[in-house]
């Protein structure tokens, strides 16, 4: 029989209850953020039918965080390669006192359709706050995109001119769009976007 010293068993122990019970994710306070973004998609290799376009910028938005409930407003959209629109989304943002300050600023409009509605707005001591994580969604592998080469366009300019606006970093942007040579495969974009966590409501 082999005999383990006292230092040994604690060591055994220790590394039992680590693998035994995995590290819990970091939270992050977060509170919703609405925005109105104008978003046009010039396309010179890839043509979308207008509510294919839609439904390809609704699955993307929601990878990255945004709720349930995207507006997208179609303003110029003729089934080719040129479309101008009005998205509306409400994406998280973390629970900073600045952030939780800029969302509860309400207009003189926004009041006067409150009180129409009979609704109250929120303020910096009622908003409602949720969990988050970080969470990296790469536009290649994500099989629930079911993105393929010719949506390489698309991301490059929602990464240009919306996920600037959203809680989301880059973490590896190698997106090869060729109108010459077609798309070199799946677009090649990876992000940590702040998304709620399972423990959301």
């Amino acid at each position: 029989m082999i005999k383990l010293a006292p230092a040994s068993l604690a060591s055994v122990a220790l590394l039992l209850i680590s693998t035994a019970t995995p590290a819990a994710p970091d939270y992050i306070p977060a509170v919703w953020r609405q925005q109105s973004l104008e978003f046009a998609y010039q396309g010179t290799a890839t043509a979308y039918s207008c509510n294919t376009l839609q439904r390809r910028l609704e699955a993307i938005l929601r990878s990255v965080g945004a709720r349930d409930g995207i507006s997208i407003v179609m303003q110029r959209c003729t089934d080719q390669a040129d479309a101008y629109m009005q998205i509306k989304l409400e994406s998280p943002v973390e629970a900073t006192e600045a952030n939780i300050a800029a969302v509860t600023q309400h207009t003189r409009t926004d009041e006067l359709v409150a009180k129409v509605r009979h609704e109250a707005l929120a303020t910096p001591e009622n908003i409602e706050r949720f969990p988050a994580e970080w969470k990296t969604v790469s536009m290649a592998r994500d099989t629930t995109l079911k993105l393929d080469a010719g949506d390489c366009e698309l991301v490059k300019q929602l990464r240009r001119d919306v996920f600037p606006r959203m809680s989301i970093r880059v973490v590896h942007d190698n997106l090869r769009c060729s109108v010459a040579f077609g798309n070199l495969g799946q677009p090649q974009l990876s992000v940590a976007a702040l998304v709620p966590s399972p423990l959301a409501p």
